[in-house]
């Protein structure tokens, strides 16, 4: 808990207030490894593993909290039931440690010295950072593990695969979405092109006499498109207002945008509305064939 983490100088917060902090135990080369930046201080070094000195890295995050507008470089904080202080080295950026949808939460990373009591901690995952293939380094991986805990079950996946699971039931309901999107542009499209189709068989006549009167063939496109634009401008608005209304909904299920990112919007718009114009400009494009001569024998 952050209330667990006790600043020389500073008065304790209060009991199991601030929230949680992940806390990793980790080894100097780990940040190399997963391509953590340290933007302040250093990581952990090789000959400090050999030291009676603990030593913690902070994230961004946490640094600003537990020391807003000071460097934190060389401040000690205690922590655990038994007193144990850190000396804090550095500062590493913050990392997506809450999964695609949740919150990013504050971390602090020790150092695991090559002391018994540093590794009385379970080390649930270990990173390998390597050129070689996942099929190559995944036996010596096992055997190596074996010598120590011949009995330890060890499952091996690349981070890629690791981050596709945390990315499986957003990619299915985003598809599912996409699914349900297509179906109801479908629909506004054949929607469109028959509600203007009809208008523009019913004002055969109308065409007609224009024609006769002199009308030519871009006048009556005007005509038709005129009115698709219309039912296009207001279903336009409509549906602007709709989503960035309901955006919030797909708050979860957004990854690196905003719920109201204006390109996004932008180019829907755009492609809705090309899509709705090319579905106007059918019926319009028959409406110009017209044979005056028929369309007043038919009135």
């Amino acid at each position: 808990m952050y209330s667990d983490f006790v600043v020389a100088g500073k008065p304790r917060p209060t009991q199991r207030a601030g929230g949680a902090v992940r806390l990793r135990g980790v080894t100097p080369d780990y940040f190399k490894a997963l391509d953590i930046p340290i933007i302040r201080g250093r990581g952990f070094s090789a000959d400090e593993r050999s030291s009676n000195e603990q030593f913690m890295v902070l994230s961004r995050l946490l640094a600003s909290r537990l020391f807003p507008g000071e460097d934190p470089i060389g401040k000690r904080i205690g922590m655990g039931s038994d007193g144990t202080v850190y000396t804090v080295v550095g500062v590493a950026e913050n990392v997506r440690n809450g999964g695609l949808s949740e919150q990013d939460m504050p971390e602090a990373y020790w150092l695991r010295r090559n002391v018994a009591q540093d590794w009385g901690v379970p080390v649930p995952v270990m990173v390998f950072d390597t050129v070689l293939a996942p099929a190559t380094v995944g036996p010596w991986v096992r055997s190596q593990i074996a010598h120590f805990a011949p009995m330890a079950p060890v499952e091996i996946e690349t981070l890629n695969e690791r981050v596709s699971k945390l990315a499986d039931r957003p990619r299915f309901e985003t598809a599912l979405l996409g699914f349900f999107a297509l179906t109801g542009l479908a629909m506004a499209v054949i929607g469109l092109y028959g509600v203007t189709s009809f208008l523009a068989t019913q004002r055969t006549q109308e065409i007609g006499v224009r024609m006769a009167l002199g009308a030519n063939r871009a006048d009556i496109l005007r005509l038709i498109v005129h009115e698709g634009a219309r039912m296009l401008l207001l279903g336009a608005a409509i549906g602007l207002a709709a989503s960035l209304a309901l955006t919030q909904l797909l708050k979860s299920l957004l990854f690196g945008v905003g719920p109201r990112d204006p390109a996004s919007f932008v180019t829907v718009a755009l492609v809705l509305g090309l899509v709705a114009l090319a579905a106007t400009l059918i019926p319009a494009r028959a409406a110009m064939r017209v044979d005056p001569v028929e369309a007043l024998r038919c009135e």
